[in-house]
């Protein structure tokens, strides 16, 4: 089995970022990866019960941060498709070596000769 690259973070630190997120921090701090994991988990409904207990949230205010957070996720994938569509427009042709053209052998006495 593999070793993990990063070490695991505490699921008590990752609900903290959960209910920074649904209070409207964006976790600018975070890396992208770790970002990307707090939103995921919010909008696959991870860990609810425990982040609202930990924030102290209503139904209602946890429902309108998940929707921020949706919007915000949206936002990131666009703004990344948009780059890789940037990158993926430079198409990189290569020029083809021309076949050699054929060459007639002279008189060929047995059908269409080559």
């Amino acid at each position: 089995m593999a070793k993990q690259q990063h070490p695991r973070t505490p699921p008590d630190v990752v609900d903290g970022w959960r209910v920074r997120a649904l209070r409207g921090d964006r976790l600018g701090e975070l890396s992208d990866r770790q970002r990307e994991w707090v939103w995921r988990s919010l909008l696959k409904g991870v860990r609810r019960a425990e982040t609202m207990a930990l924030g102290g949230l209503s139904d209602d205010q946890y429902e309108r941060g998940v929707a921020r957070v949706r919007r915000w996720y949206a936002e990131r994938i666009k703004a990344f498709k948009a780059q890789r569509a940037k990158v993926d427009a430079v198409v990189v042709v290569r020029p083809v070596k021309p076949l050699p053209k054929r060459k007639r052998r002279g008189i060929w006495f047995f059908g269409q000769g080559g």
